[in-house]
């Protein structure tokens, strides 16, 4: 099984550069929130979709998929960049990006 990772680069806030490595699931949802918002403009995704998408390889069973998109929203907010997921309501991710994203997968 190949390990893949998400490389995020974001020019936000003025000219401050912004650059995350995040690997295994969490980096597989960034990379999918991200590739999402730009090729469709969209950022508002729901966890039944997640949990349905085959390409996460969650588990039929007890998934923990609340604990890995509060992980990947803890290392968003600890590197303080232009990438934040917000919880607007049960169930609901909203991506939000200052800047444009450049994303890139890296296969390790």
């Amino acid at each position: 099984m190949r390990r893949v990772s998400a490389a995020l680069s974001a020019a936000g806030r003025g000219s401050r550069f912004y650059h995350a490595v995040i690997r295994g699931v969490p980096g597989r949802l960034l990379h999918h929130f991200v590739r999402s918002y730009l090729e469709t403009g969209r950022c508002d995704f729901s966890n039944r979709e997640i949990r349905r998408d085959r390409a996460f390889n969650l588990p039929d069973f007890k998934d923990n998929l609340e604990t890995r998109l509060i992980l990947l929203r803890r290392r968003l907010e600890e590197r303080g960049g232009p990438v934040r997921l917000l919880r607007p309501e049960r169930g609901q991710i909203r991506l939000v990006i200052d800047g444009v994203p450049e994303i890139r997968v890296v296969e390790a």
